[in-house]
């Protein structure tokens, strides 16, 4: 009866290991897909201003990258 008792207190650790990982899986996955939502929806907008301004955008777009060029800037 002992030994059960230790094999189930180290099965119960071991869960207890996976309910955390599983835990830290799903708080990055969420950070990721919140992130990617992010992202879709900057692009979006940055479509949809190049798509009702055209002229607008394109001197935007002139600025930011003379500024990155200025900045010394590479990667974007």
């Amino acid at each position: 009866m002992e030994e059960l008792m230790k094999i189930n207190a180290k099965i119960r650790k071991q869960q207890i290991g996976r309910l955390i990982a599983a835990g830290i899986c799903v708080c990055c996955g969420i950070g990721l897909l919140a992130s990617y939502s992010y992202q879709k929806s900057i692009t979006a907008c940055q479509k949809s201003i190049a798509k009702f301004y055209p002229d607008e955008y394109e001197s935007l777009t002139a600025k930011v990258l003379e500024t990155f060029e200025r900045e010394g800037v590479t990667k974007f």
